[in-house]
Parts: C-alpha cells; structure tokens; sequence
C-alpha cells in the first residue's frame, strides 16, 4: 500500500482492479519481471486505500468517474494496480500483461485522452 494518494494523478498510467489479491500479486511479480520498480507501481488494496483516494479534483471528460469507480472498487475489498507508461507499445505491454492475470476496469489515462482498454 502506498502512502501517497493512489489516483491523485493517473495521468500517463494504466490503472487496472483485480477481484483476487493473488491476481494482482502475481500481476506485480511480472510487473517486476518486464523490469518496472516497486516504487513506479501503485498497488492499493481496500477500505483503508479507498480514503486516500482524491475525488475532490475537477481533471477532465470522464476521469472524475473513472477516479469514482476505482474507488468503489476498493471500498470493496478490491485491489488496484497503477503503472506507469512511456508510449503505445508500454501501454499495449502492459494491458495485455494485466489482462492475461485477470485484470478488469482497465483504462489508459493520457495527457489528453482517458481510453478504456477493455
């Protein structure tokens, strides 16, 4: 758990939910494996990570929902999963990495865009 706001700034990262927490274990161990460091990813898991979350920020189109929805989810006991991405080919890495462990509600929040990867 991470003792900054989880989605204070989710821009240039892919977020993901896991139902699981051995899903998202095993997302973060190829995580590290494709050579990203603990301190890039942001893994939240819970009640107590759902606090932190800010909503209190206007972004832009429909990130306050999206921010709202990863926050239910872990309101629920839920875990998510936040990473960063330089370009298309790390953002296509990294999805297909998330998915294949079982990821949902996985979106790409840009500088200028938020898309919906799944």
């Amino acid at each position: 758990m991470s003792k900054e706001k989880p989605l204070e700034d989710p821009i240039n990262r892919v977020v993901s939910v896991f139902d699981e927490p051995m899903q998202a274990e095993a997302a973060v161990k190829l995580l590290l494996e494709d050579g990203f460091s603990k301190e890039q990813l942001r893994v939240f898991h819970g009640p107590e990570d759902a606090a932190k979350v800010d909503t209190s920020k206007k972004w832009f189109a429909d990130t306050d929902v999206d921010i709202k929805r990863y926050r239910r989810e872990l309101e629920v006991g839920n875990t998510v999963i936040s990473v960063p991405i330089e370009d298309g080919e790390s953002r296509n890495r990294v999805h297909a990495l998330l998915k294949n462990e079982g990821a949902r509600l996985t979106t790409h929040f840009g500088e200028w865009i938020t898309e919906v990867l799944q």
